[in-house]
């Protein structure tokens, strides 16, 4: 009897440890479609607004497939439909600023899941780290801007931090920085903000521990100083685990892309990429910048 008691006892753990492991599995699922269809309808909103605009300019399209290759982008093509479709994304943003105040641009990767609007809560550090675009709890968070990094001002750095998910979502694609082969195929990276569009060239991949806060890392990374930004930039090509021979130099602007890492204790995956394009308009005037 007490051995049939006792196996009573562990079949029922077995069918409850089932059952919420079962639950777990599927409230994952379904977290992982709602935040997946958010997102898609968010992007689709912005193509919807580029086709309003050519509607309304009665012009050829500059909706276009939004899908430049990387060697058009990393040549910095000078045609002026591609800056028309850039600059008119960046007018798009308006609309998606419009359901939430917090967004300050707009993250893609070409070939990659990494196309999302990225945020920034000054005023709650690490907001964005379990909350969704629509300010509810998520596991999922949303890609956003340290609030260390002032935008409205020269922020040499720009800090953007994403979950890596283990379904390849949010900053799980940077993972493939660590291959040459997909290095040199997704070399260059779509950051705009609110007023300009960029494009990066990446500069450096590397990993580091965040346990370690005696790491100099930490003094660098945003970089607001001359001292500081070289020596940011000393150390990351120092650590790179490739050399791609990308000049950086004070009065450059970069951004670094960070996410989890699991070769180390509570590890990060840094991505630091160089900005070689942008186009501001001010006043109704483009102005180009290209950087060297």
């Amino acid at each position: 009897m007490k051995k049939k008691r006792l196996y009573d006892i562990l079949l029922g753990i077995c069918i409850v440890a089932f059952l919420v492991s079962g639950g777990m599995l599927m409230y994952q699922i379904q977290e992982q479609k709602k935040n997946d269809s958010r997102l898609e309808d968010l992007s689709d909103l912005v193509m919807e607004q580029l086709e309003i605009e050519d509607g309304e300019n009665g012009a050829e399209s500059i909706a276009g497939t939004g899908k430049e290759s990387q060697e058009e982008l990393l040549v910095m093509p000078k045609e002026e439909k591609v800056h028309e479709k850039r600059q008119a994304r960046v007018r798009a943003y308006d609309k998606i600023k419009e359901q939430n105040s917090d967004l300050v641009g707009w993250i893609k990767i070409e070939g990659t899941k990494i196309d999302y609007p990225v945020l920034q809560s000054i005023d709650r550090p690490n907001f964005y780290l379990n909350h969704d675009f629509d300010q509810k709890s998520s596991i999922y968070g949303a890609p956003y801007v340290a609030e260390e990094c002032d935008l409205t001002s020269d922020c040499r750095n720009i800090l953007i931090y994403g979950h890596h998910m283990k379904n390849g979502s949010m900053f799980a694609a940077l993972d493939g920085y660590l291959d040459e082969e997909f290095w040199d195929s997704h070399g260059v990276i779509q950051f705009d903000t609110l007023k300009e569009y960029g494009n990066y060239q990446v500069a450096a991949v590397f990993s580091m521990s965040a346990v370690d806060s005696s790491n100099p890392l930490y003094d660098w990374i945003t970089a607001g100083t001359e001292e500081s930004f070289t020596n940011y930039v000393s150390y990351i090509k120092q650590h790179s685990v490739y050399d791609k021979g990308v000049d950086i130099q004070w009065g450059d602007h970069l951004i670094s892309l960070i996410t989890c890492e699991y070769t180390h204790q509570d590890g990060r995956l840094i991505v630091v990429a160089k900005r070689i394009e942008s186009t501001i308009e001010e006043n109704g005037k483009k102005q180009e910048k290209k950087e060297e």
